[in-house]
């Protein structure tokens, strides 16, 4: 059996609009100096593990994290934008704090809260789950072609889309209710032809003193 592949989905380090409460979607918002900060420290935890491909969501943030972790691994290949890794499209969520959004159309926000999450989606005209995932998993899927059996592969992209494809692999208890990886953490996915298995979700163990520090034990 052909030796397993290993992803490293890395959510992008704090952005400026992170900082501040707003969705962003694809919108485009730098990273912080907290989030340089995080994205540094991403690099310094893989810098250990050796890896043969560096993919990112075009998106500034997402980018500017793969730099950096291209930087403190001292990999020596180019970061490559895949557009299919980018945020949700949040539709008129987008640009605006959950405040601001309650104050603008109060009876929107508070239809949002009582639905079920795909039909909030449409409401507000956002990329539904079933569009966010198809892209997700192309954009995985032509990486996974372009390297060998056994690579390991780093992988720069969102909260909400690993989110969406995570739950839909695995279940929803993955990431319940809200839940999204927090800004810098690592998910370790291992793939074979028989497909994906989670190893480890949203760990942050490499961005605090604490070593055991992981959404899943």
């Amino acid at each position: 059996m052909p030796e397993a592949q290993e992803l490293l989905l890395v959510r992008h380090g704090q952005s400026t609009a992170n900082a501040k409460g707003i969705w962003q979607g694809q919108m485009d918002f730098p990273l912080s100096e907290e989030g340089r900060r995080q994205a540094d420290l991403a690099g310094r935890g893989l810098a250990g593990e050796p890896f043969e491909g560096l993919y990112s969501s075009p998106l500034s943030r997402a980018l500017e994290t793969a730099e950096i972790i291209r930087d403190r691994t001292r990999f020596v290949g180019e970061v490559v934008p895949a557009y299919g890794l980018s945020e949700r499209h949040g539709g008129i969520l987008e640009g605006h704090t959950w405040a601001e959004q309650e104050q603008r159309n109060p009876e929107l926000a508070k239809k949002f809260l009582a639905i079920p999450e795909e039909e909030r989606w449409a409401l507000v005209g956002a990329e539904s789950e079933d569009e966010v995932i198809a892209r997700f998993e192309e954009a995985l899927s032509s990486i996974r072609a372009r390297h060998r059996d056994g690579a390991r592969i780093v992988i720069v992209s969102h909260g909400g889309v690993m989110r969406a494809f995570l739950r839909h692999l695995f279940g929803p208890e993955v990431l319940p209710g809200a839940q999204r990886a927090a800004n810098a953490s690592i998910t370790r996915l291992q793939w074979d032809e028989t497909g994906p298995r989670l190893l480890e979700v949203a760990s942050t163990a490499h961005l605090n003193e604490d070593p055991g520090s992981s959404t899943m034990e």
